[in-house]
């Protein structure tokens, strides 16, 4: 009796099981290449580079910024009280804003729109057709945007990366990279590919870096990892003083990293609406050595 009842049991799980797997993928949409929205006042035209950025088709006005304030979260894809009204005020001091987890649902593009004449939305997967991805907010218009993704191992749902480039007065330019990368995954194999890719688009630009968003580096060979590929570019990570920011098992979630760029400040700051907490960066352009 004791094993028809286990049997029973064990029947019933997987059945549960089965079912709940079918009415996620029922109702989850994968994106290749990933979907990407690009929004642009003045409207900019684009046409493709290679298979991972589209480029202007006509001069961009250079960013004339010598100060650049830049806020990186996690929104936890609106999930939490009191989002708006903190996102509302950071976006009054920022000239980028590179958040993850951002939702269709929260319709950003039109509360930003007038504050920020760049949106770009990336996302890899649609569930229940919101997409949810990483969403880059800027004060200036990009002359390249690119999108690519790294795939969940267990799950097959796609981590989006993200890109916009911006020429300079001096005839160089400024890459900013916003990331969400791969983290269900015990050796990093994916979490490497995605990051190398990234990188190999990185080492392509010879001017200023700003690359930044949620690593997921929750375990030393990750952080090392990224590091040592950082290293390899001349990218050096912004330290945070009062630091903040999540931790999973001890080790930082968060990370920014710029390259031809001085820090002026760093801070992180409590919130509530989110599981992760904001870090802001205030920077300005390294002079070039003689």
């Amino acid at each position: 009796m004791l094993m028809k009842k286990i049997t029973k049991i064990l029947t019933a799980l997987c059945v549960f099981a089965a079912a709940a797997v079918g009415y996620v993928a029922f109702n989850l949409r994968i994106y290749h290449p990933p979907l990407v929205v690009l929004n642009t006042s003045p409207i900019q035209t684009y046409q493709p580079k290679n298979a991972f950025c589209d480029e202007a088709t006509r001069p961009v006005s250079p960013l004339s910024a010598t100060d650049l304030n830049v806020l990186v979260w996690n929104m936890h894809k609106g999930a939490d009280r009191g989002w708006q009204q903190d996102l509302a005020h950071f976006a009054q001091r920022a000239d980028f804003m590179l958040l993850q987890e951002a939702s269709e649902a929260q319709n950003l593009n039109q509360q930003y729109s007038s504050q920020f004449p760049t949106a770009l939305f990336a996302a890899g997967f649609a569930y229940k057709n919101i997409a949810s991805g990483v969403q880059t907010f800027a004060k200036f218009n990009p002359d390249m945007y690119c999108a690519a993704t790294g795939e969940e191992p267990w799950l097959r749902i796609p981590k989006v990366a993200s890109a916009l480039r911006f020429p300079l007065a001096n005839g160089e330019s400024l890459l900013v990279v916003n990331v969400h990368l791969v983290n269900f995954e015990w050796t990093p194999q994916q979490y490497r590919k995605q990051l190398t890719t990234m990188m190999e688009r990185i080492a392509e630009h010879k001017s200023a870096v700003i690359l930044a968003g949620d690593f997921n580096s929750w375990n030393k060979e990750r952080l090392a990892l990224i590091r040592s590929l950082a290293a390899e570019q001349g990218l050096h990570e912004v330290a945070f003083a009062n630091d903040q920011r999540l931790r999973f098992w001890g080790q930082l979630l968060d990370h920014i990293f710029v390259r031809g760029l001085t820090v002026k400040q760093a801070e992180t700051v409590q919130v509530q609406s989110s599981d992760h907490n904001p870090l802001w960066v205030k920077l300005e352009f390294t002079p070039p050595q003689r």
